[in-house]
């Protein structure tokens, strides 16, 4: 099942449930998919329309004519790119909610927060950080890194190695951990 059809199917239960704070939830949660794959449908049409101009570089009929038999239905999005919106709605969700507690509002950072636990039951589970250690130490060790100036060459490695499964914030303080004791 995909994301988008468990969303819908929680949705459902929700408002039977009349559980407020989840209905908002999955509506925001299905409004930014959508307009992610609005915007990945806008962008492949406007290359296929780039690439056309260029084709066709003078002949206005020709252009004209291509771009009217371009498909213009919405692109799907794949798992993944659906697991990348959502993960961006946590992490708004989540320096939303240390923004809150820099200006002492608890209540609204504890809506936040709620509202990023109920996302990330929508992504795979992350690695923790007693999960990372050992494996940011084999990286380390892999690409003979040594030392904090070395923490360019890392977090690339690690953002690819990780991408999903771990937190930037998680792996650039494990990281920095892991070279600063090397």
């Amino acid at each position: 099942m995909s994301i988008q059809e468990q969303l819908a199917q929680d949705l459902k239960e929700a408002m039977k449930a009349r559980d407020r704070l989840r209905v908002d939830v999955i509506r925001n949660a299905r409004a930014a998919l959508q307009q992610a794959q609005l915007d990945a449908s806008k962008q492949r049409y406007d290359a296929a329309a780039q690439e056309i101009e260029q084709r066709f570089a003078g002949d206005t009929a020709a252009i004209e004519a291509a771009l009217n038999a371009l498909p213009t239905e919405q692109v799907s999005l794949t798992d993944e790119e659906q697991q990348q919106v959502l993960a961006r709605e946590v992490k708004k969700r989540r320096d939303t909610a240390d923004m809150y507690r820099k200006v002492n509002e608890q209540e609204r950072a504890e809506q936040e927060e709620a509202e990023a636990r109920i996302l990330e039951t929508y992504l795979p589970k992350q690695l923790d950080a007693e999960e990372l250690r050992p494996q940011i130490a084999a990286l380390i060790a892999e690409h003979g890194l040594s030392g904090p100036a070395d923490m360019g060459k890392l977090m690339p490695i690690l953002m690819e190695r990780f991408k999903g499964r771990a937190d930037g914030r998680t792996l650039s303080q494990l990281a920095r951990e892991q070279l600063s004791s090397s």
